[in-house]
């Protein structure tokens, strides 16, 4: 069983992908957990959407949008009573105020 080729370029496999995330994981973990930002991706490219909800964490509600398509973003928050502001491309934010 050890010494089958199926078996030992598995492991090899394995071994590979192992190294690479352990020398990646700070890029790979920057943003907490990469799994729910995978998943906002692949749906993104799947449903073909403009934006799409990633899963909420730690009263944080990220949204991921196409690069540069901001206007969905925008308009989504002005519908829900946000009045947009600016944005910051040097801090990479957008700020918007409520009217409250």
């Amino acid at each position: 069983m050890l010494k089958s080729k199926p078996f030992i370029l598995a492991l090899l496999i394995c071994i590979v992908l192992s190294i690479f995330v352990f020398q990646k994981r700070q890029v790979i973990f920057q943003e907490g957990n990469p799994i729910p930002f995978a998943i906002a991706i692949s749906k993104m490219v799947i449903q073909d959407k403009e934006m799409v909800a990633v899963e909420p964490t730690d009263n944080e509600y990220p949204y991921l949008v196409k690069r540069g398509k901001l206007e969905p973003f925008i308009n989504m928050m002005e519908e829900d009573g946000w009045t947009f502001v600016k944005r910051d491309i040097m801090a990479n934010s957008l700020t918007f105020e409520k009217g409250d």
